[in-house]
């Protein structure tokens, strides 16, 4: 087992005391994900995914021209408002217009009702914006992670080690062999070994079947038959 300088796999913490999303690996080649629950507890085993977008963050207007050298861009608010450290550790991306494709990390960020909110980011801009530069911000995606939902919102992250508090941290498996919690769907003629996340039962996985077209794949099942809510072995590729 590996054991993290402050701390281990298996204990939850109601501080982080690591950076959300930092990586660890063990000495089996298994990788690790460090995550806050989010508002409802998290069950061993159940495959989780990032919170859910908020679209109102998307092609928000940069408020007032920011040059090259800039590590604050200030931008309009699309009608929700933000929280404390609601985007730290987040990315903020410019989708379109003068300056278009620059990307950064969030430092910090005002905390702002409506009108102008200011972003930190990690480094200067190398292309100045302007008015008619639009950029979009989303959440750490290992901030307050959730069960992946039978209709997704977000991108997998990983798979619960053990039951987290709300609101707690904790380390998540995203890489290498582990178990998960099937679904009903078992095996069949028609059955990969592929894995991709339930479109039954939420925090489930389910093998990947010859009808489902493009899904997303998390992994390959250890097992070739699976059971019906038990956990089953499985190598996840999500990292």
């Amino acid at each position: 087992m590996l054991t993290t300088i402050k701390q281990d796999l298996f204990n939850e913490s109601q501080y982080p005391l690591h950076r959300l999303g930092q990586k660890a690996v063990d000495e089996w080649g298994s990788v690790y994900r460090y995550v806050k629950a989010g508002g409802v507890a998290l069950a061993a085993g159940h495959l989780l995914q990032e919170s859910a977008e908020d679209t109102a963050f998307r092609s928000m207007a940069v408020q007032a021209a920011a040059a090259i050298g800039d590590t604050e861009i200030n931008v309009t608010l699309g009608g929700t408002a933000t929280t404390a450290n609601l985007f730290d550790g987040g990315e903020l991306v410019v989708e379109s217009s003068t300056g278009l494709g620059q990307w950064f990390r969030i430092l910090s960020h005002d905390v702002a009702a409506s009108g102008t909110c200011g972003f930190v980011v990690d480094r200067p801009l190398k292309v100045a914006l302007t008015t008619s530069s639009q950029v979009s911000v989303r959440r750490n995606a290992y901030n307050q992670v959730i069960d992946f939902p039978v209709t997704p919102t977000g991108g997998p992250v990983g798979v619960a080690l053990y039951a987290m508090t709300i609101a707690y941290h904790g380390w998540v498996v995203s890489g290498g062999d582990a178990i998960a919690l099937f679904d009903a769907q078992t095996a069949t003629a028609v059955d990969d070994t592929a894995i991709r996340p339930s479109s039954g039962v939420a925090g489930s996985v389910s093998k990947v079947l010859e009808a489902d077209g493009a899904v997303v794949h998390l992994g390959w099942s250890k097992e070739q038959v699976s059971v019906v809510s038990t956990m089953g072995l499985v190598h996840l590729t999500i990292d």
